[in-house]
């Protein structure tokens, strides 16, 4: 009988486990996809069989579908393993709610160990022709999408533009005003008429012309030329740079006698403030994709005035476009989720999305929300980007966005009021080379916000952003819109033209939010760096956007950061300025900016513009220390722009902080500890800004004889930003002793020397051999800002000395072989002597 038994205890044993893989009974199933695979084989070995009969997968696309139909009742995680290689997406790869994994069956889509899986939303150009010189061109198929980017050897190449390769920068010789109100010119101006946002004068000696081998001007153009290719109408582009974004239109004709250049269509044109926006008189304006000025090694131009469509490349010494890889982005978005859940996405490499302006022009907004991301998850939870790399794109890197409405974006794949985004994560991926920004969590205001619907407990930790903001330079390295919740930690961001890390709510001035508005956010252990570079305003390296007239969020904190060398655009432009550290904008209150070092700023290491307008909402600037700020210490400039209040409002609380600095008064620009306005109602300073156990060092040793180390302006003045007065002649000024003894600021605070161990450039050591100093500061250690070595996270597709961190033996700003190229022409204040 015992044979018998143990027959019959076999076949029940193999009947359960029959039964048992229906089920999923297993912990784990693996899936495979290679370049070498087959879409029809099983997907479940990492390399075909000897005899070619069962392999891995081909396709990313396969991968999921597998997934998707996989019965995973059972299972504790799917994985799916991409061979190395470069994959060439037919089209946007989509995750819907149907792919998602649960909180019990996590779905893994991750590298083969040790290999680097690429997936591209672009086309190799190939089968080019020698047409003399350096004159490469091919003929695209004509399936071919509009592109405006161009990638050879995964290094961005630019297209013509007017004076040189980055281009030059030109000056809007005047505004256009209409002397009655038109469709584009809709705001008015007293004494000038409505101003115009479609149009601008050019001065004479600008090499414009109305003879341009691809200029097309409509039927019916404003300069009442003959109608061109319609083809080719806006192919020649203006970058306009505003007084804080950049708007990319499009060329419809040049007035050549009245020096006018046309748009095919607006600028923003807002009423409230005209003068944010628009052709502004001074300001800055490139002009790009000229095809007469293809003349510079690196520059290609896309001729499609006929079809098939022409494209020409004039290369680098060394260069052969046959044998070198040159790729065009064609998917608008290479990878996009909508309310996907449990997905974990790690070791992926994305590239070459697709994005190109409408066809009247793309206007920049705070945030850049209407331009699309590489990898787009919406209305997703519980998704983790993980040790990946976003770069060479078009768009934005990676975007966590909720679609809750009819003003969401036009990419978002369904919308729904009471979605979310929650619980989502970027950790440890590099993000290079962007078109925008780097990782974009959330929207600014929209009337669909809801504390519920918005992105919240979110984490973006351990990534390094360099070399945003290529196509358009207002963007952000990281920014949020509304949100609550999230924390951005350990990051490294540097080498780009505006803000390192922002949270813009992005309110209309007197208009609440649907709810609590963007709070609870956290910034820290962040370096951030090499920023604004020249070409950009009112970039403060670390923002927060929380408050204005009607409302302040709760809860938002700056802590343990490194922020230091930034130059706005006043080493270029007469009215360039913004260059801040740590920047409450608006009306911000309730900040909590503690244990930040920052360092070499062209303009304040602390700044708020307005600060907040409601009681009790002070900001407080506690335990940092703030070095070597080109213009002030901390600053708040205009407090009553939008209304007066009956008693001053208090904007900073100021305490345990080290000040070291070797600027004055006399200084070039003239350098302030506390700059902005300092009229306080006639109420005692303190309940306007309260400072106290502080210490203030200048080089020089003479700050405490100074005797205009502090000011006052003691009555109400006129002009323009009355009741504040820039005239320095009704200000009262003080020693260090008397603004401690007569204005009753500073208590417990001294003047003294810290005892850095090293701080000049190119040191930068900023460590307490001795410990404290005294009044009351508590030593931090700012070396731990930005990315680390996490345990156990081996995989990253960075160094960890990216960025060059504390490292005292060299300069923090050299060039470095890792930069991503500029993509403008920059100007950077000298570190040794400018700050």
């Amino acid at each position: 009988m015992f044979p018998t038994r143990s027959l019959l205890f076999l076949f029940l044993l193999a009947t359960l486990a029959c039964a048992g893989e229906g089920r999923g009974a297993s912990s784990a199933v693996t899936f495979y996809v290679a370049l070498d695979g087959n879409d029809s084989w099983s997907g479940k070995l990492p390399a075909p069989n000897a005899a070619k009969t069962n392999g891995p997968f081909a396709t990313f696309d396969r991968a999921r579908a597998a997934v998707q139909s996989l019965n995973k009742s059972g299972l504790s995680q799917v994985v799916v393993r991409f061979r190395g290689g470069t994959y060439s997406l037919p089209q946007t790869e989509n995750f819907t709610s149907a792919d998602s994994g649960t909180a019990t069956t996590e779905i893994v889509y991750e590298n083969y160990p040790g290999e680097k899986p690429v997936f591209s939303g672009g086309m190799r150009v190939q089968n080019w022709t020698h047409a003399g010189g350096n004159k490469w061109q091919t003929t695209l198929p004509a399936s071919t999408v509009y592109f405006e980017n161009l990638f050879y050897n995964g290094v961005r190449r630019l297209r013509p533009r007017l004076g040189g390769y980055l281009g030059a920068y030109y000056r809007i010789a005047s505004t256009v005003y209409s002397p009655t109100q038109q469709t584009n010119c809709s705001v008015q101006i007293p004494d000038l008429g409505w101003e115009c946002f479609d149009r601008f004068q050019y001065d004479p000696a600008d090499p414009i012309a109305d003879t341009w081998k691809n200029l097309a001007p409509p039927a019916q153009n404003s300069c009442n030329q003959p109608t061109g290719n319609s083809a080719l109408t806006g192919d020649i582009e203006v970058l306009d740079w505003e007084q804080f974004s950049t708007s990319k239109l499009r060329v419809s004709c040049v007035d050549t006698v009245n020096h006018i250049v046309y748009m095919t269509g607006p600028t923003a044109m807002p009423q409230a403030n005209a003068s944010e926006t628009g052709f502004i008189t001074g300001n800055r304006y490139l002009v790009e994709n000229v095809e007469d000025a293809l003349a510079e090694p690196g520059q290609w131009f896309l001729d499609r005035s006929s079809t098939p469509w022409t494209l020409t490349y004039l290369a680098n010494p060394g260069e052969h476009p046959n044998a070198d890889s040159v790729i065009i982005p064609q998917l608008p978005i290479v990878l996009e989720a909508s309310s996907l859940q449990y997905v974990t996405f790690r070791g992926l490499t994305f590239e070459h999305d697709n994005y190109t302006p409408p066809a009247a022009g793309y206007v920049a907004s705070e945030l850049e929300p209407n331009i699309p991301s590489a990898v787009s998850f919406q209305n997703s939870q519980h998704v983790s980007f993980e040790s990946g790399t976003v770069t060479q794109t078009s768009g934005s890197g990676v975007e966590f966005i909720s679609c809750t409405g009819k003003q969401s974006p036009s990419w978002c794949v369904n919308t729904n009021a009471n979605a979310t985004t929650a619980w989502d994560s970027v950790e440890d991926s590099a993000f290079y080379d962007l078109g925008t920004a780097g990782v974009r969590i959330g929207e600014p205001g929209l009337p669909s916000d809801s504390d519920a619907n918005v992105p919240q407990f979110m984490t973006v930790e351990n990534n390094v952003v360099q070399g945003y903001g290529r196509i358009v330079p207002s963007a952000f390295g990281i920014g949020q819109g509304m949100g609550h919740d999230n924390l951005y930690t350990h990051n490294t961001v540097y080498n780009g033209y505006h803000c390192a890390i922002s949270i813009s709510e992005n309110l209309p001035i007197s208009a609440p939010p649907n709810g609590n508005g963007a709070f609870n956010n956290t910034i820290s252990f962040n370096h951030v760096y090499n920023l604004l570079r020249g070409i950009m305003n009112d970039g403060g390296s670390i923002r927060v956007e929380d408050g204005n007239l009607v409302h302040i969020a709760t809860g938002n904190r700056i802590l343990n950061n490194r922020v230091h060398d930034v130059t706005d655009a006043s080493i270029m432009d007469a009215n360039g300025y913004g260059g801040h550290g740590i920047y409450m904008d608006n009306q911000s209150g309730l900040v909590d900016v503690e244990n930040n070092l920052v360092y070499r700023v062209s303009a304040s290491a602390v700044y708020t513009p307005h600060g907040p307008a409601l009681p009790n909402s002070p900001n407080t600037i506690r335990n940092n220390i703030l070095a070597f700020a080109q213009q002030a210490m901390v600053d708040d400039s205009g407090p009553y722009v939008n209304s007066v209040p009956a008693t001053a409002l208090q904007a900073f609380l100021v305490n345990d902080n080290l000040f070291y600095f070797d600027r004055s008064s006399s200084s070039n620009p003239p350098f302030r500890v506390q700059a902005g306005c300092t009229y306080s109602l006639g109420s005692p300073f303190t309940e306007f800004q309260d400072f106290s156990s502080n210490l203030y060092w200048r080089t020089d040793g003479g700050f405490g004889s100074d005797p205009k180390a502090f000011h006052l302006q003691p009555a109400a003045g006129t002009g323009p930003n009355a009741p504040c007065s820039d005239d320095r002649s009704t200000w009262t000024f003080y020693t260090f002793t008397q603004w401690q003894q007569m204005v009753n600021e500073d208590a417990g605070s001294v003047v003294r020397n810290p005892g850095f161990a090293n701080p000049a450039y190119p040191f930068d050591d900023y460590s307490l051999p001795a410990g404290s100093p005294g009044v009351g500061f508590v030593p931090f250690d700012a070396c731990e800002a930005g990315v680390i070595q996490r345990p156990g996270h081996d995989d990253l597709p960075f160094r960890v000395d990216e960025g060059r961190p504390c490292q005292f033996d060299r300069g923090t700003v050299a060039p470095d072989p890792r930069d991503v190229p500029d993509t403008f022409p920059t100007m950077t204040f000298n570190p040794a002597t400018d700050y």
